[in-house]
């Protein structure tokens, strides 16, 4: 096969060595380069040396972990000269016939990097990649304060204090003070539920009944650490949210627009921004070809004749969480056409599949409106 690359270097990355391989010559029997470095800064400046001393500037690494991110972003902004820097996909190169083996990791991406046989992976920009780390660690912040309520939740029912029964959220305003006084006196009266839920439908006897009761000593240390805990989340999440804001303001635009769909907030589009990037045509040329990263595509799982399965492929499931989250917000939407579609083929396609389906056309109508800088003007037709 004849080579489309006079000079490449395939990069095998592993936690702590890196084997590089350079293919030079555009002949079947190409002069091989191999040298071994460390994944320390200082090796990773060797590295670049090595490259730019064998006139080497188009790079191909496989997406191994997080392990690729720091050679990366060395490549990026230590190089000069470097031309291209491709991450791929080790699922797509496996499926390519050929000869692998661990040894030449690095010789096999090379090759196929020379023939032209790979695929770049979508790598944002840095400002997009600062930003996508920060939603990302939000989203993890947000996840262990519902760990944290759900225990709280396990904790309170345990003890005999049904405040779920009686609260739709058992941090609400009254709630919390409920709580407060628990872990400070060790038990809650008749009065205090007088005083503190006036706001709440129930009938304050119905509350009594639910929340009045005694705890021990070690039980108000147990929900002393538990109530600083979720307050301590809080704080987490107020603070990367703030720093989310300030990673985002060149993006104002763009947040704005995705802000504009139904089911959609600030918060949701600046964690959408972060996953796609505000300028998705860039890197995607279809929306078709947007979704099927993002994992709202049905697979194509069909041999002689018959369906074997039509379960969505992986995908970004940063994406497809944020998406769903804003399907279901879209469908509760009253005069949407989101709602419409989806409880007219609720009953055809499942719950689950008109979920998907309607993320699937949120993203699309994403990818529309950031491409012609439109903002969603109701009723548009459902893509």
């Amino acid at each position: 096969m004849e080579a489309l690359l006079y000079c490449g270097c395939g990069l095998d990355i592993h936690k702590e060595v890196i084997e590089a391989c350079i293919l030079r010559g555009i002949d079947d029997n190409p002069e091989i380069i191999r040298h071994t470095f460390g994944t320390t800064k200082p090796e990773l400046q060797l590295l670049i040396e090595w490259l730019e001393e064998n006139d080497c500037y188009t790079v191909a690494m496989e997406s191994t972990g997080v392990y690729w991110k720091p050679i990366y972003q060395a490549l990026e902004t230590e190089s000069k000269y470097m031309e291209r820097i491709w991450v791929v996909n080790a699922r797509h190169m496996r499926n390519l016939p050929g000869r692998k083996t661990d040894v030449k990791d690095a010789e096999w991406i090379a090759t196929l990097l020379r023939h032209g046989l790979l695929e770049k992976s979508f790598v944002p920009s840095m400002p997009i990649r600062d930003l996508r780390e920060c939603a990302r660690l939000h989203r993890v912040f947000v996840q262990e304060r519902c760990r944290y309520v759900n225990r709280l939740e396990k904790f309170l029912q345990a003890h005999g204090f049904k405040f779920s029964s009686v609260m739709k959220d058992i941090l609400c305003v009254a709630g919390r003070k409920l709580l407060d006084i628990l872990q400070e006196t060790g038990r809650i009266t008749a009065e205090d539920v007088e005083k503190n839920c006036r706001r709440l439908r129930r009938p304050s006897e119905e509350i009594s009944a639910a929340v009045c009761g005694n705890m021990s000593s070690a039980e108000c240390r147990l929900l002393k650490q538990l109530l600083h805990k979720l307050d301590s989340a809080q704080e987490d999440i107020a603070s990367i949210l703030e720093d989310m804001r300030l990673l985002s303001q060149p993006f104002q635009e763009q947040i704005a627009i995705i802000d504009s769909i139904p089911g959609f907030d600030e918060e949701s589009a600046i964690e959408i921004i972060a996953e796609i990037s505000a300028a998705p045509q860039e890197h995607f040329s279809t929306p078709e070809q947007l979704c099927s990263w993002g994992g709202t595509v049905p697979r194509n799982d069909e041999s002689a004749g018959k369906i074997k399965s039509k379960r969505t492929n992986h995908g970004n499931r940063y994406v497809k969480s944020i998406l769903c989250q804003a399907a279901w917000a879209a469908v509760s939407v009253r005069n949407s056409p989101f709602r419409a579609w989806y409880w007219s083929h609720k009953h055809k396609l499942g719950e689950k599949k008109a979920i998907i389906a309607v993320a699937r056309k949120l993203l699309k109508l994403i990818y529309l409106l950031l491409s012609t800088e439109q903002f969603y003007r109701s009723p548009i037709p459902v893509p």
